[in-house]
């Protein structure tokens, strides 16, 4: 059963083409602060780039689609030297018969219900086709085209809709996006499996299956998930009464709610209601206390008390009691702790509040829950969209020098060597799947860190080298001057040419906003000392 046009089917409203046009733009194309007043589709047809829609960041690349409702805020700017796109904004007019005869009002909105973003659809070359056909069609601006156009514009509403697919890629099925919309328009009263099953044309136990598998949870936590996301709306209006936010939301009373509440976000609405004047602290080596900090808030204690390997179990121990009294001084009202700290959980817990993040590879995922938790939401889409357009920007200006050189990282500890591999990582995905920079062949794709010891390194075959020392401790430098004096530093190409470079802590760095501009910073810093070196003169001799 495919999903229905709401102009077919439920209401009366019929999309209309109002206008297309093909625009093509050369090198820094840049669009600023643009607000769609039609429902749009754009299609990029060349070139890629970064678009930012009402503050969410797309990367934008040939065959993506993008939905923009009426009041969309569009900034853009592009990473190749054409961009091409095709632009169709439409109309949409409801269609009453009021005594006998049919009226036509005008109406906002997109004809359905899609929100603005990327649309993934399967058969992408499909979807193109029939966009650049309808625009052809539309070029000829013959009077007997008048029906052809707005027929095709209904043909392509009704493949895109047909093949539309989830964030996972799985083909959204219209028969559970019938059921939650019954959800969200009746979250406060009751819902039963058996109505939402029956909504979808399934027997229970195949609903429950087949939406667990569109959407990563179970109907019943889809559900909840929708309550407690209309209950924040209500709890940060300033005037709220909490047990009618319960109620409003479908929850029979303020106790549940609560409980609820707090297995879903981790902290209790009374504490969600007063967020954005919390007392703040942090236990992290992920650098919570920096997304604090870009979020324009600054921790009242920070805790770094996760096991550090150069270190005995007793200056463990006396460091870790050093804080936890200094954190009990803070007298915060919330801690938020990475996954590192989950040992030490009952004795943060002693103190405050504390919420420990799930292990995630998503440094973004990390970014916005701190902001959601701190009432910073918007703070932190704006963090991602300058982050974006800096990183646009440093990759433009790093590509003459680095072109096709392969780079490695090693960390230099108290004991060893370690040189970081290429697999899935924050710090991988900056260096080499944004930046397009090219890792040595020494990298392994497959491991996190190789650890060598000194003397026994492997050929570091790469042209540039980027170095971190951890400590600077005696034990640290004499592990250096070992390796210094060994034929696979010696030979290695970045040595040779004088393509070795000390860095800060990018592995720790890349988890924060102002942590990765600075990463970018350091790489252009290094870029521009190459080059005025090597104008003078001073490398590869």
């Amino acid at each position: 059963m495919t999903e229905q046009f709401p102009f077919i089917a439920e209401t009366s409203s019929l999309p209309l083409l109002s206008s297309m046009c093909r625009v093509r733009r050369g090198e820094n194309f840049r669009v600023q602060g643009k607000t769609v007043s039609r429902p749009m589709l754009c299609l990029i047809l060349q070139g890629d780039g970064v678009l930012v829609l009402n503050d969410t960041v797309y990367t934008a690349q040939a065959g993506s689609l993008f939905v923009l409702n009426p009041g969309t805020t569009i900034e853009a700017a592009a990473r190749s030297n054409v961009t091409e796109c095709i632009l169709l904004s439409m109309d949409t007019v409801r269609l009453q018969q009021v005594r006998g005869e049919w009226k036509m009002t005008p109406t906002p909105g997109f004809p359905l219900d899609w929100q603005t973003g990327r649309l993934l659809v399967r058969h992408e070359q499909q979807a193109v086709s029939r966009l650049e056909q309808l625009y052809e069609t539309y070029r000829g601006l013959q009077p007997d085209h008048f029906i052809s156009i707005h027929s095709q514009l209904h043909e392509l509403l009704q493949f895109l809709s047909e093949n539309r697919l989830e964030a996972n890629h799985e083909k959204v099925d219209p028969a559970l996006e019938r059921s939650i919309m019954y959800m969200r328009r009746y979250m406060s009263e009751g819902i039963s499996m058996d109505q939402l099953a029956k909504i979808a044309g399934l027997t229970p136990s195949s609903y429950s299956r087949s939406f667990k598998k569109a959407k990563g949870m179970s109907p019943t936590d889809y559900l909840n998930r929708l309550r407690i996301d209309e209950a924040k709306k209500h709890l940060t209006a300033e005037t709220c009464n909490f047990k009618d936010v319960a109620i409003s939301v479908g929850y029979g009373n303020e106790y549940y709610f609560s409980r609820k509440f707090k297995q879903t976000l981790g902290i209790a609405p009374s504490v969600y209601m007063k967020r954005d004047q919390l007392r703040v602290a942090t236990a992290s080596i992920m650098g919570f206390h920096e997304n604090l900090a870009s979020l324009g808030l600054h921790p009242v204690a920070v805790l770094e008390g996760a096991l550090d390997r150069d270190a005995d179990d007793y200056e463990q121990e006396r460091r870790l009691t050093r804080q936890l009294d200094q954190l009990r001084q803070a007298k915060p009202d919330l801690i938020i702790g990475d996954f590192y700290h989950q040992p030490y959980y009952d004795r943060l817990k002693s103190i405050a509040p504390t919420i420990i993040l799930e292990s995630t590879n998503d440094w973004k995922k990390n970014h916005i829950r701190i902001a959601e938790l701190v009432g910073r939401e918007k703070q932190a889409l704006l963090n991602f969209k300058e982050l974006e357009f800096r990183k646009l920007e440093a990759s433009q200006s790093l590509q003459p020098y680095f072109e096709q050189g392969r780079i490695a990282l090693m960390h230099i500890t108290n004991q060893s060597i370690r040189l970081q591999g290429s697999g899935e990582d924050p710090l991988n995905q900056l260096l080499y799947d944004e930046l397009e920079l090219h890792p040595a062949q020494l990298v392994s794709p497959e491991i996190y860190r190789n650890e060598y010891a000194a003397d026994s390194i492997p050929v570091l075959d790469t042209d540039y080298l980027f170095i971190h020392r951890a400590t600077l401790h005696p034990a640290s430098e004499k592990v250096f001057r070992r390796m210094k004096q060994t034929a696979s530093w010696n030979r290695s190409p970045a040595v040779l040419q004088g393509n070795v470079h000390d860095i800060s802590n990018w592995q720790r760095l890349c988890w924060t906003p102002a942590g990765r501009l600075q990463i970018l910073n350091e790489l252009e810093q290094i870029a521009q000392q190459s080059v005025v070196f090597s104008h003078a003169g001073l490398i590869g001799h």
